[in-house]
Parts: C-alpha cells; structure tokens; sequence
C-alpha cells in the first residue's frame, strides 16, 4: 500500500509539474533575433530573422539605424499543443540593406535582447562585391577585377562591363581617333541603362556619339548577355600623357539570399527564372572600364606650311570646273574635293585667290560623311568665278595642307590645272535700225494700195484748255506734292532715329569696353588667365566689330585671318595698314582665349601686361582712325 501511495504522488506531482510549466509557457512570449551574414560588401543585403515564441501575439516594431533600410520580405506562423495549451511561433524575415559601408549596431528587439553588429565592406569595381559568406550562385561571379576568358573586364558581381576599343594609344593634338564604346549587360540582372557613356576626363573631346546604339546578343563565359554599341571620335586637346575611362549609370538585380538557401535558383538555372524565385533587390551602379593610357604629343612646329589650317589624318584632293567652255561675263564653279579620313571639322581652304584672269568670290563648303562618326567622308569646296576678258585661261593648281600622323610630317596635295575657254559675249541687235525695203522706205511706213487724201487725226476734244490747267490735273499734282513732302518727312525722321541709334550703340559700345578693360585689370591682378583672355577678346572682338561693321560675337580667328592680311577697311572706306606684329598678337589673343579653359597655364606679371599693352595699341589706332 505505501508503495501504491508513493507511486501515485510521484505521477501527480509530474503531472502537476507539467501543468505548471504549461501554464507558464503559456503566459509568457520570447524573442530571438538572428542576423546572417554578419558581414557583407555594400550592395549586397543581409537577412534578419526575428522569431517569437508564445501563446500571445507579440508586437515586433522594425529598428531603425541610420545608414540601413529594414523590409519584411516573407513571414511563417507555426501552432503547437502542449497539455492542451495552445503555442505558436511567428518567424519574421527582414532584409536589410546598407546604404554605405561602416559598422552598424542594430540594437535589441526587447530591452533584455542582445544588440547585433552589421560589418559592410566597401564594394569594389563599381558595382556590389561577394563576400566568402553571402555570394550569388546563378552568376559565378569573378572575383573583384577579374576577367573573363574573353579579355572583358566584368563587375564583380558579373552582371555588366563597359569595354572601349581603340585603335592607337599615341594620337597627336587635335587629332581625331574614331572609337567604339560597348556596354554590356547580363540577360536577366540588369534592370536598366540609365544613362549614356560618359568620358570622365576634361582633356579630350567626344564628338558625334551615336544617337541610337547598335545592339546584339553574346555569350561570354557561357553567360548571355546584351551588348550595346555607341561609336564616337575622340580628340586630345592638349599634350601628355592621360589615363582615360568611361563611365555608364546602370540598375542592376542585387541577390540578396545567402548561398545555402539559394539552392532550388542553381536548379532553375535560367536568369529569369532566378530573379522570379530568388530574392532581390534593385541598386543604381555605376559601371566603369578599365583606364587606356594614352600619350598626346604636340604638332611639330618644324616644316609647317603657312596654309596649315590643323588639319590631322590622311586626305587626297581633286578639282573640277563646271564647264570647260564659257561666255564672258557668265559664271563658272570651281569645285575643290578634299576625301580622306581625319578631323574634318578643321579642313578648310580659302580656294583661288586674287588672279587677274579671273573674278573671284567668297566659297562654301560642305561635308558628305561616308561613316556614322565622321570619320571618313569628302569635303566639297564651291567658289563662283567669272573671266574678265574672253580667250583661253588656265586655273592655277590648288593646294591642301594636312599633317599625316603616320608619316608624322606635313603633307601639301596639290591639284592638276584646268583649262577653260572663254568666248566673247554675243551682240545685241536691240539698237540697230529696222529693214528697209527696196524702196528705202522702213517697212512700218510701207503701204499697199492708194494713200490716204486726208490726215488721220484724234478723237474730238471739247475745250483746248491745257492740261495742267484742269482740275483733275491741279488735284493730281496737289496729291504728289503732298506725299513728296510726306515722304520727305518720313526719310529725315528714320535718318535721325539712325543717328540716334548709332549714337546710342557707340555709347553701349564704350561702357561695355570699359566693363571688358576693368575685368582685364582685375583679372590680371588677381593671376586669373581665362578671365583675362576672354576679356581681351571681347574687347578685340568689340573694337573689329566698329571696324569691320559686322556683330562683335561673329568675328573668330579665321576672320582675323581672312580680313587682316596686311590691311584692314575702317567704316569710312579708307585702308588702315595693320602691323604683323599686331596682326599676330589679335590672333594669339583669341587663340589663348579658346585654350586657356583647358591647358591650365598661368601667366606671369609681364605676360599680363604685354597683352594688356597690346589691346590697348588697337584701341588707341581705333581713337586715332
């Protein structure tokens, strides 16, 4: 019986243990936090589990870190029965994502929870990096810098690359390279281009990008990938030697799962697919390609021809004429071809000058690229001619000067001479009398039949009063008068509002030289040389504005070519003879203005005042003119 006794209130106290342990499960809740990895690059993502355990339901509230960005990504609910009490688990799925690398404390969900620690290493190659514990295994990503077998240089996380292809790495001031600039893009985990190409150094020049891309599907590495084509020239604008990169904003699918439960996405395979299934987030990258060294080297200044106008690459020229026979004083075209591959934003030619056999005049030109950069193509010059005096005249040759960057010397192409005939314009017959007949009588008076016994005379007129005593004719003449004196009137009006006007503009004129002349001595004491320059040139540009009459803003440094070659036309008519010295310094003046933006040089004291001195000798010759 005591046995009986003592086994009975074993049972009962196990059961009453039970209860007790029940009813306190059941009355409490627990929280448990779980951060992995622990460690991440920046545009990767960790996963944050939060799991509370109770038969209540717990309010769990994000925590909030400066630096983090915290979203529920999935949640799963589990219900238990122990000694018929009712348990149930909530686990909670956080993704959390950095904005910047650093070490984050995420403080405790409940006050007796223990903070955790975040580590995000910075990124490299400009897009997300995988670490040894969170990597993405749909991509088979290389390791930072790395490259595939191909010779491209990817992200590290594999996803895109911007290659530049080039075609020389030692190029010379001004010339022009034509280049190809190829961005590709993982089928799959590049959500977006959001931008063009761009050069990230000041020293060169990209002219005529492609509007549209050319694209095409690859495989790289047994990876598809979308590759997109922009062709563009590329020009040094100074000398040395420069590292060159481009640049392209993407948005790319960051995987944010770690690599042990990113499993069933090896099984899918396809990107599509992977992205679906697996977990993801978007991040804005900027990809970057690897840097190209390049050697800029200046234009020898040996051997330059004096009609050099910086014409780089290689061309051949050709003539023709419109017609080989012509009538003096009609118009003739003269045509200068000028085909090749180089810079031809920098080709030009002033075509037939002064002769005394012909009558020349301003050419134009224009260009008929053969390549969507410009590369390649002809340049057609057109300048209207007319014979002074009838017969056989010869066209002189026509010359082209370019500097050819692989002979490295100066090249001048030269013309075959053209031959026109020129026959003398025909007579008019308008001032010769009419034929006679064989009377002597002209042949309007000659009359068939018997003359007339009578002269013909008008129609009757009922007074003889003159004309220009009738009243129609008084009030006629009274209208002329009036609108004489009308127009008289109107004519000296509009002539005072000129003067007006002129006198208006002179006095606009002065102020702004004078503002001009004061940001040239502020400039110059404070050593600012591009604010001096473009000074200098706007009071150049002002004072052979007045001279030549023609807008300031217009006049560049192929006008200072073409008008002052030894004389230049004041507004009355009368030649003004222009110094070489002045003529140079007018140049270089407007020639440093363009450059001073980019070469970065600074000019002494001396300097300042040299070219200060100078443009005030063409503003004291303007006052003397």
């Amino acid at each position: 019986m005591k046995m009986q006794l003592r086994r009975r209130s074993s049972i009962a106290a196990i059961f009453l243990t039970l209860f007790t342990a029940g009813s306190a499960l059941a009355e409490s809740a627990s929280v448990d936090a779980t951060l992995e990895p622990s460690q991440i690059a920046l545009g990767e993502s960790a996963e944050l589990t939060i799991q509370t355990t109770g038969s209540g339901n717990l309010a769990i509230t994000l925590p909030q870190v400066a630096g983090l960005e915290f979203r529920v990504v999935g949640q799963s609910r589990q219900i238990q029965m122990i000694n018929g009490a009712t348990f149930q688990s909530t686990s909670t799925i956080v993704r959390v994502t950095p904005d910047e690398a650093g070490v984050f404390t995420i403080p405790g969900l409940t006050p007796k929870s223990q903070p955790l620690v975040l580590r995000v290493t910075p990124s490299g190659g400009g897009g997300p990096s995988p670490s040894p514990n969170n990597s993405s295994p749909g991509l088979n990503p290389l390791q930072p810098g790395g490259t595939s077998s191909n010779g491209i240089r990817l992200t590290p996380d594999g996803s895109a690359f911007v290659n530049l292809e080039i075609p020389k790495h030692e190029i010379y001031v001004g010339e022009s390279i034509p280049v190809e600039i190829h961005v590709g893009m993982r089928d799959g985990f590049v959500a977006s281009i959001n931008g063009l190409p761009t050069l990230n150094s000041g020293d060169f020049t990209l002219n005529n990008l492609s509007h549209q891309p050319e694209r095409a599907e690859k495989v790289i590495d047994g990876k598809p990938f979308t590759v997109l084509t922009w062709r563009s020239q590329l020009a040094a604008i100074k000398p040395g030697s420069f590292s060159l990169t481009f640049e392209t904003p993407l948005t790319v699918r960051v995987r944010t799962r770690p690599q042990r439960d990113s499993m069933l996405d090896d099984l899918l395979g396809d990107p599509f697919l992977q992205n679906v299934f697996g977990a993801t987030v978007p991040k804005n990258i900027t990809v970057a390609s690897p840097a190209a060294a390049f050697t800029v080297l200046p234009l020898p200044t040996e051997g330059r021809p004096p009609d050099f106008s910086g014409a780089v690459g290689t061309f051949k020229i050709s003539t023709d004429i419109s017609s080989a026979t012509n009538t003096a004083g009609d118009p003739l075209t003269l045509r200068l071809h000028v085909n090749g591959a180089g810079n031809f934003d920098r080709v030009d030619s002033s075509m037939l000058g002064a002769d005394k056999e012909w009558k020349t005049y301003s050419p134009k030109a224009a260009f008929n690229p053969t390549d969507p950069t410009g590369y390649r193509g002809e340049k057609i010059f057109e300048q209207p001619l007319v014979a002074s005096q009838p017969g056989t005249h010869t066209i002189p040759p026509l010359t082209f000067s370019y500097f050819d960057p692989e002979s490295r010397r100066y090249e001048t192409a030269r013309s075959s001479p053209l031959t026109v005939k020129v026959s003398p314009a025909a007579e008019s017959a308008s001032n010769e009398p009419p034929p006679a007949n064989a009377t002597g009588i002209p042949a309007d008076e000659a009359h068939s039949g018997l003359r007339p016994d009578h002269v013909a005379t008008d129609a009757r007129v009922d007074s003889l009063m003159p004309p220009y005593f009738q009243p129609r004719f008084l009030g006629f003449s009274s209208v002329l008068a009036l609108l004489l004196g009308v127009g008289w009137e109107a004519l000296r009006r509009r002539e005072r509002n000129a003067h007006d006007m002129r006198r208006q503009r002179e006095r606009e004129r002065a102020q702004l030289m004078g503002a001009l002349l004061d940001q040239m001595s502020s400039a110059a004491a404070r050593g600012d040389t591009t604010a001096f320059f473009t000074s200098a040139r706007g009071v150049l540009q002002q004072t052979l504005g007045a001279r030549w009459q023609i807008a300031p803003e217009q006049i560049t440094a192929a006008d200072i070519d073409a008008r002052l070659g030894g004389i230049g036309a004041r507004p009355d008519g009368i030649n003004m003879p222009v110094e070489d010295g002045d003529k140079n310094d007018i140049r270089q003046i407007f020639a440093l203005a363009d450059e001073a933006n980019y070469s970065g040089d600074h000019l002494e004291a001396a300097d300042f005042e040299r070219w200060t001195q100078s443009v005030q000798r063409q503003l004291a010759g303007e006052k003397a003119s």
